[in-house]
């Protein structure tokens, strides 16, 4: 089963952010879930609902599909592409208008563009990398290797200054956002990115899995804490200001 709240942001051809799910793994009963990734933090116990279905996960773990009789109220639901709502009685539970903003959406938003901006940065540099890689033995002409290292880059440059821009716009039109995203994803002291990172959940094959399977299997690999790669990223960015 393949589940919409599951998702992770892309850039659009149209500089939008949207979120999909292509190429993330059917889940089965007993299954672990993503319940938490860098832009949502679910609780690792709510109900799923989709196309007219109720899905219980407890503890992190896709238990079973739910009869309305057996829901335990108030209840934490997940529908759509993550929208969250609490429904305080059985009664409201047939009312749900799916269309409707849930909670958090704005700390998602900004959770989504951190997200973004570390994939595109890790793109850069890979793209960087393969091309020393390729040419830096063969190639003794420098300025060549720069501009063969522009070209491999540029389009992934322009993107990662789009997301840029969007994160310092959103920042600036809600100077509590970052608190406000820090409380609602609850991050520990010790939590890492790559263990509640959305690759893990991907088809074997795709990029984002294949980059999971290769930080995981680093020997002695230091973890990377969220909360030190967000006060990077504000950093950074401080100069498009």
């Amino acid at each position: 089963m393949r589940f919409d709240c599951f998702y992770y942001p892309i850039l659009s051809e149209d500089e939008c952010v949207v979120r999909s799910n292509e190429g993330i793994k059917d889940f089965d009963f007993g299954d672990k879930v993503p319940t938490k990734t860098l832009y949502y933090n679910y609780n690792p116990s709510f109900v799923i609902f989709q196309n007219s279905k109720l899905f219980i996960v407890e503890d992190g773990i896709l238990k079973e599909e739910a009869n309305v009789d057996d829901l335990k109220f108030p209840l934490k639901i997940i529908f759509n592409h993550g929208t969250q709502l609490t429904i305080d009685k059985k009664s409201d539970l047939s009312s749900i208008r799916l269309l409707v903003p849930g909670f958090f959406e704005d700390e998602k938003d900004l959770g989504e563009l951190f997200f973004l901006s570390e994939v595109y940065t890790r793109r850069i540099r890979d793209a960087q990398y393969r091309v020393m890689n390729e040419l830096t033995n063969s190639v003794i002409d420098v300025k060549y290797l720069n501009d063969e290292i522009h070209n491999a880059t540029k389009g992934l440059l322009s993107q990662l200054k789009v997301i840029q821009e969007k994160f310092v716009k959103l920042i600036d039109s809600n100077p509590c956002l970052i608190d406000d995203y820090l409380n609602y994803m609850n991050f520990h002291n010790e939590e890492d990115m790559l263990q509640i990172g959305i690759n893990k959940y991907f088809e074997e094959g795709t990029e984002q899995y294949n980059e999971y399977r290769k930080n995981s299997l680093i020997y002695n690999r230091k973890p990377i804490y969220p909360k030190f790669k967000l006060e990077h990223l504000v950093s950074s960015i401080s100069k498009y200001k």
